[in-house]
């Protein structure tokens, strides 16, 4: 397992299981709104917000996504890229006791940004967002040094950013209680 730790500006694209995925932080302080304050622990384990509601600047934080997979298209096939026109993001609280099993999307490409989360639980992978390749034979590949057969996963961090092909399984580790993270997640548009 790769636990990974965002860095401001490093969204490169980088090749895991040799597919190529973009883990970075987001410089989101002036796109988060006052609304975000608001929200805390207590509520459903998981609900969607209208965007407005925490979000003074939603088009920059679809053009930060579309970014994203604009480069993600471009390192999967330099010579033909899939046209990416856009992002549809949505704002979800995810809270104690939720949790996600592994599964694909049906986009092109899928992205997330931690807008806001609590402090950080005792066990440092709650809440995290972990990635996986399905492909069979992927888990049984021995490759030192490569992550073959390793999850990455994302800590919940204000910022933490990342984006990878649709077709990739993705995971929420179980948030423990007394934990939250506000999640904008977004999914390709052609």
């Amino acid at each position: 397992m790769t636990l990974a730790e965002p860095e401001l500006g490093a969204g490169t694209v980088t090749r895991y299981w040799g597919t190529p995925i973009t883990i970075d932080k987001l410089p989101i302080d002036d796109i988060i709104g006052p609304g975000l304050s608001g929200i805390g622990a207590a509520g459903p384990a998981r609900e969607t917000l209208d965007l407005r509601q925490v979000l003074d600047d939603p088009d920059r934080l679809a053009d930060e996504f579309l970014a994203s997979f604009t480069a993600l298209a471009a390192a999967q096939d330099p010579n033909d890229p899939p046209a990416i026109t856009g992002a549809h993001v949505e704002v979800q609280v995810w809270r104690h006791g939720y949790d996600e099993p592994a599964a694909g999307h049906g986009s092109d490409f899928i992205g997330w940004c931690f807008l806001a989360t609590s402090p950080a639980p005792a066990h440092s992978e709650s809440g995290a967002l972990s990635l996986a390749d399905p492909r069979a034979g992927s888990a049984m590949t021995a490759m030192p040094g490569l992550p073959w057969g390793r999850q990455v996963m994302v800590r919940p961090v204000p910022g933490a950013h990342l984006a990878a092909p649709g077709w990739l399984t993705s995971s929420v580790v179980p948030l423990e209680r007394g934990q939250f993270a506000v999640i904008a997640v977004a999914q390709s548009v052609r």
